[in-house]
């Protein structure tokens, strides 16, 4: 699904066991709930691990901040993380000052991702 209004566009793959998703856009008052749809229904599939690449998004706001949060609290119980990586410099600003960088995890690439990840299954 593309929306226009929400200024973000959203897929994923999956390698290797785990949801690579690749948000594109803004993280903003318009398009956070969308992207918190998106990835409560990868949970919601059991997609397990999700690993977020963050290289296209340029802006993040409070809302999306909130729902990087929430996704992160629904995957928690069973053990999954939600790993962001190859976040914008500007956006690692937002999540610094926030106090963010101490509740989510951060990495620089992929590989980075997938070996906190773990092992897929």
């Amino acid at each position: 699904m593309t929306a226009e209004v929400a200024e973000i566009t959203i897929n994923h793959v999956t390698e290797g066991g785990l949801a690579i998703v690749r948000p594109s856009g803004k993280l903003d008052t318009l398009s956070a709930k969308t992207f918190e749809t998106y990835l409560k229904e990868l949970v919601d599939q059991k997609a397990g691990t999700l690993l977020v690449d963050m290289a296209e998004v340029d802006y993040v706001t409070s809302f999306g901040l909130r729902s990087l949060l929430i996704i992160a609290k629904q995957l928690a119980p069973s053990g999954d993380k939600l790993i962001l990586f190859q976040v914008n410099p500007s956006v690692v600003d937002v999540l610094k000052i926030s106090g963010f960088l101490k509740i989510l995890t951060v990495v620089d690439t992929l590989d980075a991702a997938k070996q906190l990840a773990g092992p897929a299954g």
